[in-house]
């Protein structure tokens, strides 16, 4: 099992280029919302989900410090989510889309993720989110 520290759940997340840009106050914020997520949910964070559970875990920490900033809501929500996607390169999944094994092979790998620990626990507001933002392939 690896240790769940936030600083090195933030330096593997989608936000490793935008979490410097952003003012130490913010940042220090950040890490301490997620040492009380790793607390909350800490039952989740030995499931072989480490990197799945770092990208939640700064989405909804940034998401929520942004807002006790001064970010409105909705600024927060445009935020995280444009900064996520700017990190993200489509075109290898688009590539291997158009391979005939490719959805085959997905029906058969993501309900096995989800049976064996991706996805579970009580992330209702992550879920929300998440699905909100768009689908997301971890």
């Amino acid at each position: 099992m690896k240790k769940y520290e936030p600083k090195k759940m933030v330096a593997i997340s989608r936000y490793q280029n935008f979490f410097p840009t952003l003012s130490e106050e913010i940042q220090n914020d950040i890490y301490d919302r997620m040492k009380q997520l790793i607390e909350e949910e800490k039952e989740y964070c030995d499931k072989g989900n480490y990197k799945h559970m770092a990208q939640i875990l700064t989405s909804i920490a940034m998401y929520e410090v942004l807002q006790k900033h001064g970010y409105s809501e909705e600024e927060a929500y445009k935020t995280v989510s444009e900064e996520m996607w700017k990190f993200l390169d489509p075109t290898s999944m688009q590539k291997l889309a158009r391979k005939s094994f490719f959805l085959p092979l997905m029906k058969k790998i993501v309900p096995f993720g989800f049976k064996n620990g991706s996805g579970t626990g009580k992330f209702d507001f992550v879920i929300t989110f998440l699905t909100s933002i768009s689908f997301i392939i971890i």
